[in-house]
């Protein structure tokens, strides 16, 4: 066997792994329109694909027919690129968007890294669909006097926020005439984001030209935020806008 054939014959599973995986984060893990990474993500990216082109590159440097030792070499090379690949992977997958909890007056996208899991009793607050986050919605006490020991813990104790309690949680569509009240008209949106017009108005176009019958919530993560278009009426996601819903 060549050099090259050697290297060759690295690279074909390696590109079949990585195409694999792509597909899972981009399809399954972070979904349109979860698709940002942040300084982390981007690095976990860098490191996989990284790792996917030094494996055969170093199979190729290596690779003498006949070399003694050869074979352990090739076992070298193959365990370090799995575990770069590993590690970038898992890194990914621990920080995938798991859920997306409205609170007050807009969404806020977790991840399993930003709620204490060992908090969650009820198992459906971890029945997360194959594709994108699961749809929560953060109850604010109704007692005055838990209320104030909420707002104490989290400003004075440092204790998480509503939105990471999941005592506080219920299914979405549990509560999806809450959100409805909550949230916003979109033809605000399209007031305060005229440079955004045309995408506004496409996207009414697209849901019947009911403009009246459209409203959006805003979403929060950690790398970047946009619209949740809701139906005004049931409280429901129906489509998502890539704009700055803060104003």
């Amino acid at each position: 066997m060549t050099r090259s054939r050697a290297a060759l014959k690295h690279l074909l599973p390696t590109v079949l792994v990585i195409a694999l995986l792509v597909s899972v984060i981009m399809f399954a893990w972070y979904p349109f329109p979860f698709r940002q990474f942040g300084n982390s993500g981007n690095f976990a990216i860098m490191l996989i694909l990284a790792a996917g082109l030094a494996g055969p590159a170093m199979t190729w440097v290596v690779f003498v027919k006949g070399k003694r030792g050869l074979k352990f070499d090739l076992w070298i090379i193959a365990f370090v690129q799995l575990a770069a690949i590993a590690w970038g992977t898992l890194s990914l997958y621990q920080n995938r968007p798991y859920w997306m909890v409205f609170t007050l007056d807009r969404f806020e996208v977790l991840s399993t890294r930003d709620v204490d899991t060992s908090w969650i009793n009820d198992p459906k607050f971890l029945d997360k669909p194959l594709s994108g986050p699961l749809l929560l919605y953060a109850n604010m006490p109704d007692n005055p006097a838990d209320y104030q020991k909420l707002v104490h813990e989290v400003m004075f104790e440092g204790k998480p926020d509503l939105q990471f309690r999941p005592e506080s949680w219920s299914l979405y569509n549990e509560r999806t005439q809450q959100v409805a009240q909550a949230s916003r008209p979109i033809s605000a949106l399209r007031e305060a984001r005229p440079g955004s017009a045309d995408a506004i108005d496409g996207l009414i176009k697209s849901h019947g030209n009911e403009i009246d019958q459209l409203k959006f919530a805003p979403v929060l993560s950690k790398h970047g935020q946009f619209a949740a278009i809701l139906d005004a009426e049931s409280g429901e996601v129906i489509d998502n806008l890539m704009i700055d819903p803060f104003f």
